[in-house]
């Protein structure tokens, strides 16, 4: 991939998540008129200065990067991930391409996880949502008698976005870096 290039979709990554960021963590959504716009300027613009395999490329990172979140999308019927996330995802794979979509999501989920834990353990509800998380993965394994039900209000929720952006931003350092380093090796 030419530099130019890899300097456009690295810039347009990086605007896309802080603005999906910012949407998602004010109004708890992250809209079309961010992502649609982004996949197809991932798409257009390797296709325009890379051609065919730079395309194919793209389109194998947008596929990649909305594997992963749509299966979870669909088993938690929109609960464990919203769509709005997937669509993300999708973009910024179609951007950055299968590699650095791979490692951005890896990236987003254990941030994600870390921002979790610690948003609870401020909120004093850590101990009673990781009791209710274990009975989520028991239930199915016990007997009915035995099984216990989660209440709804139990239930914690917290954005994806700006996890997201964290990851995208991170991962576009250590890839820069990388590049800009390896006349050390």
């Amino acid at each position: 991939m030419q530099t130019p290039l890899i300097a456009l979709a690295y810039f347009t990554a990086a605007l896309a998540s802080a603005a999906a960021a910012w949407t998602d963590h004010r109004t708890g959504r992250i809209p079309n008129w961010i992502t649609m716009p982004t996949v197809a300027l991932g798409l257009i613009m390797h296709a325009a200065m890379g051609g065919v395999h730079a395309l194919t490329t793209s389109g194998l990172g947008l596929l990649v990067g909305i594997a992963v979140p749509a299966i979870l999308y669909k088993v938690s019927a929109g609960k464990a991930i919203g769509g709005g996330d997937v669509k993300l995802f999708a973009a910024l794979g179609a951007l950055l391409g299968p590699t650095l979509a791979i490692e951005m999501q890896f990236g987003a989920f254990v941030l994600l996880s870390v921002f979790a834990l610690m948003h609870l353990a401020f909120q004093g509800a850590l101990l009673r949502v990781l009791r209710n998380s274990s009975m989520l993965l028991l239930n199915p394994l016990l007997p009915r008698k035995w099984r216990q039900t989660i209440q709804p209000d139990a239930m914690t929720e917290i954005r994806m976005g700006p996890a997201i952006a964290c990851a995208v931003l991170s991962t576009l350092v250590v890839e820069h870096i990388g590049r800009m380093g390896s006349w050390l090796y």
